[in-house]
């Protein structure tokens, strides 16, 4: 009796739902310690790799948005480089013209000096529109003043009181002007028209 018990304890401890069984109730194999610490570290190293990338696009956000403030600050550095003979020409017509009676030497020297301010700012982008004796335009030209006159035909700019520019084909400021209202007629005067008028 007593071999026979023995016999069948060993049988029960050898189950593979007994107490020595290492892989669980369900039949699956319990996770070793070594690959929970595994899987702890891939994410720690995500996390690290998320961090950097996300600190390396604020850093350049920053870089990109400094380098814009700058090149809008200094975009006109090159043309007022040019500019600075112009300027220093004037600074010495001025000087000379008070010392000097002989004007029409400075007119001729300020005229000049106004080609070639022209000229710099043509070449970068800037043009003056066309007034005189054009068609008037209310997209270019600012009307101050129509005028009676049989130099130009109605609706002709007869006069141009301030010069307009376009940039790179973009409107800066229009021309100021004034506009012809044709020949007057006979017997007709400013006056009794505005008389007629009213």
């Amino acid at each position: 009796m007593t071999g026979e018990k023995h016999t069948h304890n060993k049988k029960h401890n050898g189950d593979k739902n007994g107490p020595g069984d290492k892989s669980g109730l369900w039949g699956k194999k319990a996770p070793e310690a070594g690959e929970n610490n595994k899987a702890s570290s891939q994410e720690v190293d995500y996390k690290d790799k998320w961090l950097r990338a996300l600190a390396d696009y604020e850093n350049l956000k920053k870089r990109t948005d400094r380098e814009r403030i700058e090149t809008i600050k200094f975009s006109n550095h090159l043309l007022i480089i040019e500019l600075f003979p112009i300027m220093d020409s004037f600074d010495s017509a001025i000087k000379s013209m008070e010392n000097s009676s002989d004007r029409e030497s400075f007119l001729k020297g300020l005229k000049m000096l106004q080609a070639e301010l022209h000229r710099i700012l043509e070449a970068n982008g800037l043009k003056k529109i066309k007034s005189l004796g054009e068609k008037f335009d209310p997209n270019m030209h600012q009307a101050e003043e129509e005028i009676y006159t049989d130099k130009f035909a109605a609706g002709t700019i007869a006069e141009e009181i301030r010069s307009g520019y376009l940039l790179n084909d973009k409107l800066l400021r229009p021309a100021l002007v004034k506009v012809s209202k044709g020949k007057m007629e006979p017997g007709l005067t400013e006056q009794s028209e505005g008389k007629s008028d009213g």
